[in-house]
Parts: structure tokens; C-alpha cells; sequence
């Protein structure tokens, strides 16, 4: 887990929080540049916990940002892109006091405002993606109606190119695979070995942690199992797909496309 403690530093105006913030204000590559006004300069400085040194492709990995010092978090955008390209990398996912851009930018920021801490999710992007990019700009102050830049966090990621999610698994292993394909629309295969007898569930989640699909909930035998999801009735983004056999538990996240 890699930490980042940051000086704040004003440099733009970033009240509130526009798609258009997660490029150039953040650091990151984008149509928006860094504003000349300032009305931050709050002392302190901000934390980034999560974001890996080397990522696995398709992992999620989660993240949070937290003030350490100075005022609370008025605002913060943060985004991902391959290397030092425009192009977005990876997916994001709310946890507590985020909201993610629907938008071409890609990335999360902070809601509400002012807050001690926020927490997002981000699923890395498919092998083959090379290095990856992490920006975040911050602002501390008193109330969120005020402009300024506090702090600009840039970290970088390198992909693993040996992929331990795509070898073979061991005989009898309890494994549940990335589903595919996915994204996808409307249906996806999802594909898990037991290693032993029992009771199996396999259910299906939105990003509130909403039970919205049973897949398989039943006893089974050791060995390779493939469940179908329909998502015909669901609307598009995130969903978790959980796989519980006994003591033995994964999740995995998976996207609808329409």
C-alpha cells in the first residue's frame, strides 16, 4: 500500500467539482488548464492510501483520501490515464463520500463537500495497458462555496505483466473467474471451481451493496461450474458478483453496457 503526504500548494479554482476538473486541474491530461486566481492556502496536507506501485490487470483496488491536518476536504477530483495520454484507464466505483464522472474525463470526486475522508474504488484496466497514471487535486477550506487548489498528488502504477488471475488453476482449487465478457450487454458467463462438496451460493450486487440476483444457491460437488447473467432488466454500471462455498468467499466486479 503506498502512502503520499503532499504539502498543499494553490494553484487553480476548484470550488466545485466539473467534469472538466479531472483534466489539467488534477495534473492529468485533459481540455482544462490551471486557473491563475487562488483563494485556497489552508495549511495541512492530504493522504492518498491504496493506489498500488504495480497493479494487476482487471484488480480493484480500493482507495481513500484523507486530510491530515488543516481544514476539512472541500473538494477533491481524482482520475486515471494510460501513461501520458487523455485516455482514461481502468473504471472508478463509489464507497463513502464519492461520486463518480459519467462523463468522457473518467474519475471520482467528493461528495458531499467538506469532509474528513472519502473512499473509492478503482478496477484496474485489461493486460496489455502498460503504465498508468494517478492524479488527484485537492481543496481544504471552511465552506464549499469557496475556489482554490490546495494540492495537486500525482502517482504512477506499473502493470504486472505476469498475471497470477490468468494461470491455470491448481486441481480442486476454489476459484471464481472474471466473468466474460465484460463489459457486456445483456448477458455474461461466469465461470467457478470448488474444492469440495457443499453448500454454494453465487449472487449478484449493485454499487450500494444491493442483493439484486441469485445465480446459484445449492449444494454442488467439487469441480468447474459456469452460471449465465442476464442483465436485460438492469440498468447500466457496476455490479459485484460474490461466490460463497462454506468458510471460502471472493468477489468480483463486473460491468453493464447498454
Amino acid at each position: 500500500m503506498k502512502t503520499l503526504c503532499v504539502a498543499l500548494v494553490c494553484c487553480a479554482t476548484i470550488g466545485f467539482a466539473r467534469n472538466s476538473y479531472t483534466g489539467g486541474y488534477s495534473g492529468a491530461p485533459g481540455r482544462q488548464t490551471c486557473a491563475s486566481s487562488c483563494h485556497g492556502g489552508t495549511n495541512g496536507t492530504l493522504v492518498v492510501t491504496g493506489f498500488p506501485s504495480s497493479y494487476q490487470p482487471q484488480h480493484t483496488y480500493t482507495i481513500t483520501v484523507k486530510r491530515n491536518g488543516g481544514s476539512l476536504m472541500v473538494n477533491f477530483n481524482a482520475t486515471t490515464r494510460i501513461g501520458t495520454t487523455t485516455t482514461v484507464a481502468g473504471t472508478f466505483g463509489t464507497v463513502t463520500n464519492t461520486a463518480v464522472y459519467t462523463g468522457a474525463d473518467g474519475g471520482v470526486y467528493a461528495s458531499p463537500h467538506a469532509v474528513d475522508s472519502a473512499v473509492f474504488q478503482w478496477t484496474a484496466p485489461a493486460s496489455g495497458t502498460g503504465t498508468v497514471n494517478f492524479y488527484l487535486a485537492g481543496y481544504q477550506g471552511t465552506t464549499s462555496s469557496a475556489n482554490g487548489q490546495s494540492t495537486k498528488i500525482t502517482l504512477a502504477s506499473s502493470e504486472i505483466t505476469t498475471n497470477v488471475e490468468n494461470k491455470e488453476a491448481s486441481p480442486g482449487a476454489f476459484r471464481l473467474e472474471q466473468n466474460y465478457p465484460n463489459p457486456f450487454n445483456p448477458t455474461t458467463a461466469i465461470s467457478y471451481q470448488l474444492s469440495a462438496v457443499g453448500h454454494v451460493t453465487l449472487k449478484v450486487f449493485d454499487v450500494s451493496g444491493r442483493e439484486v440476483a441469485t445465480l446459484v444457491d445449492e449444494v454442488k460437488h467439487a469441480g468447474r461450474y459456469s452460471a449465465f447473467f442476464d442483465a436485460a432488466g438492469f440498468p447500466s454500471g457496476v455490479y459485484f458478483y460474490r461466490l460463497t462455498a462454506g468458510s471460502q468467499v471472493e468477489t468480483k466486479r463486473m460491468m453493464v453496457v447498454k
